[in-house]
């Protein structure tokens, strides 16, 4: 039985679409005559005549032709074939399932991870999108694999690392807003907010040195049970808050919000069960 040899089709095939032995030598960094040796090896074990000249062209023979419809998809086969097997014994599968704050969609790290997807196409990817109280929940009962948490909740059960740092800062569209907390008036203080707001107002405040008219949270004018939709309302203008730095730090470069000087920062942690990797 004729064994096939690949290589000698790949010099083929190239001959074909370069029309000219002297080019395909180029390409597939041969000599002329190499490529000659192994189109005439291929003509002696198939017993025909693959090409033939009309003056300083080469035209393909019926036969030729035959070959090379062959020859296509033979190595188009092989290629794929090759390529499948080199992804599954390098590309992990199955789903991966976790949670994290909605702030966190704002990160480099998320935007960096949701650039390299397309590198796994054999992971599915479930992410839940929740306040961190709820996120522990969830690894508790099972539900995802791991999750993202600002501040440490203890718990024996779990193991916390520290994976980064949420600096907040109180921000609006116009500085008679911010002039209220300043005054330390903030009864009056016109307030966008969004969902576990309370924690990072406190902290700010104590950071800003408010920490005295600020033992609660005020009402806020304006909540909004989503931190994009407090974004919203933020960027038209419906009054102040306490947001992460990631999620408006060009607008404050390109003085579109105005920011208070006082910044506060919390942790933010990768969280899962004791005893998984």
């Amino acid at each position: 039985m004729m064994e096939l040899n690949i290589t000698r089709l790949k010099v083929f095939c190239s001959v074909v679409t370069e029309s000219s032995f002297s080019k395909a030598a180029r390409t597939l960094g041969l000599t002329q005559s190499g490529v000659s040796q192994h189109i005439a090896k291929l003509e002696g074990e198939f017993g025909v005549k693959l090409f033939e000249r009309v003056g300083r062209e080469i035209h393909l023979t019926e036969s030729g032709k035959e070959l090379h419809e062959f020859a296509q998809h033979y190595l188009e086969q092989g290629e794929s074939f090759l390529e499948s097997m080199a992804r599954r014994r390098r590309s992990p599968s199955g789903i991966v399932r976790y949670a994290m704050p909605e702030s966190c969609q704002w990160t480099p790290h998320f935007k960096a991870m949701m650039a390299r997807i397309h590198s796994y196409p054999d992971i599915h990817f479930e992410i839940g999108i929740m306040p961190s109280d709820a996120v522990v929940t969830q690894i508790l009962e099972g539900k995802v694999d791991f999750g993202f948490t600002i501040g440490d909740r203890l718990n024996p059960e779990l193991r916390f690392e520290r994976f980064s740092d949420e600096p907040y800062r109180l921000v609006s569209t116009t500085a008679s807003d911010l002039k209220e907390f300043a005054a330390g008036k903030l009864p009056t203080a016109r307030i966008v907010s969004f969902p576990g707001w309370e924690s990072y107002f406190l902290a700010w405040a104590k950071a800003a040195g408010l920490s005295k008219s600020a033992r609660t949270p005020p009402i806020p004018t304006v909540a909004i049970g989503t931190l994009a939709g407090a974004l919203h309302a933020l960027r038209a203008g419906a009054g102040a808050g306490v947001f992460p730095l990631q999620c408006v730090e060009s607008e404050i470069r390109e003085r579109k919000l105005i920011a208070h000087p006082a910044q506060v920062t919390s942790p933010v942690y990768l969280v899962r069960r004791n005893g998984i990797k």
